[in-house]
């Protein structure tokens, strides 16, 4: 069985934006797909102070554990996650002029690891991607020119989804089970799938439960 179902042969890096991981069950859902073992995730220290600047907005009611949720994303992660070295002029200058002021960090970091890629003996079996739901931003069609290939969340789901059923059902699972304080339902996942975008896996998930 292939490790990385959407590079078959090689490995998936996927950097994900500050605005897939701010939502707490769509982030839930990414990491346990991650540690099932569907792709590498990554992320910028500008995406770590974005992050803990925007917790407290999006979840007022527990605005203090922005810091603790991210730690949680780094242990997670093994502390293997952060990308360095993306605001070299080698790097910046490449990006798309498109790109939103505020996004150039991404894209940067992404040609961070298009160019250690150079170092594998096929770097073509390897898949670069941002996932982020602010595509607007970043300029699609001129980052897949550079072998970046950016996705809002819900795509990337399905995409998963549709190569690996039975492995994103498994890793679904584990986020239902470890949801207990207080308990969440398939049908509220199922919802929260939806409300992201993810419409392929929710009804996947849906008719898993029956």
């Amino acid at each position: 069985m292939e490790r990385h179902q959407l590079s078959l042969g090689g490995n998936t890096l996927v950097i994900l934006d500050t605005c897939v991981l701010l939502p707490s069950r769509l982030s839930d859902v990414l990491f346990d797909l991650m540690l099932e073992g569907l792709y590498f995730a990554y992320w910028t220290g500008d995406v770590e102070a974005e992050f803990l600047r925007n917790w407290p907005l999006v979840h007022p009611a527990a605005s203090k554990s922005g810091a603790k949720r991210l730690k949680a994303f780094q242990r997670a992660n093994n502390h293997g996650h952060l990308i360095t070295g993306y605001n070299d002029t080698a790097f910046m200058s490449r990006v798309p002029a498109r790109v939103h002021e505020n996004d150039r960090h991404l894209i940067a970091a992404a040609l961070v690891m298009v160019n250690g890629l150079d170092e594998e003996d096929d770097p073509a079996l390897h898949k670069v991607m941002i996932v982020s739901d602010n595509t607007k931003h970043l300029a699609v069609a001129d980052t897949r020119k550079l072998g970046i290939e950016v996705i809002k969340a819900g795509a990337f789901l399905d995409l998963l989804f549709d190569a690996a059923p039975a492995r994103v059902s498994q890793a679904i699972a584990k986020s239902l089970s470890d949801l207990t304080k207080p308990p969440y339902t398939v049908a509220e996942l199922v919802a929260a799938l939806r409300l992201h975008g993810a419409k392929a896996t929710a009804e996947g998930l849906k008719q898993a439960a029956g």
